[in-house]
């Protein structure tokens, strides 16, 4: 399975989900520590807004980077830990309710977006406008790889908050 397709298997897995949660279950939180599903979807879409900018932006070839390395670097610490990690600055969801059709459309849009970008551009290349707070600089490739990880790690929390309330 091609890049793009675990990217649209994996917005289709997460709004599938969403889909499944009951209106009164979507905003709700199980306590005041604890994001509600609602949050959790514009989390996602909020720390995924600025990639087609990124996409277009200057990049530049790095012919000896490991990007292996680094995917599977990130696959491990989104999928086999339990640390927590603690979100700040613009990708902080807010308080105020919004409709799930609204979050649910903002962020299929916002995956159709990068997808057309990941055909239009080279994966290999890194790019250079931003530089991720973790890892450092990109290739559009590990971009991707990063958003579906993330996305999946949120999906098991979502499971665990659906299980609390």
């Amino acid at each position: 399975m091609d890049l793009k397709e675990q990217l649209n298997n994996n917005t289709e897995a997460l709004l599938s989900k969403i889909g499944q949660i009951a209106d009164e279950q979507f905003h709700a939180k199980p306590d005041d520590e604890t994001w509600s599903p609602a949050q959790v979807l514009e989390h996602l879409y909020r720390s995924e807004f600025g990639i087609p900018k990124l996409f277009m932006g200057e990049a530049k070839p790095d012919p000896d980077r490991d990007s292996e390395a680094i995917i599977e670097k990130m696959r491990k610490q989104f999928l086999e830990s339990d640390k927590k990690y603690k979100a700040s600055g613009v990708i902080l969801p807010g308080e105020e309710i919004k409709p799930k059709e609204e979050l649910t459309s903002n962020f299929r849009s916002l995956r159709e977006k990068i997808a057309v970008l990941a055909d239009e551009f080279n994966s290999k290349e890194v790019c250079t406008a931003y530089e991720h707070p973790v890892y450092g600089y990109l290739t559009r490739e590990e971009w991707l790889y990063f958003n579906i990880f993330h996305t999946q790690r949120h999906m098991a929390q979502i499971d665990r908050i659906l299980q609390r309330l």
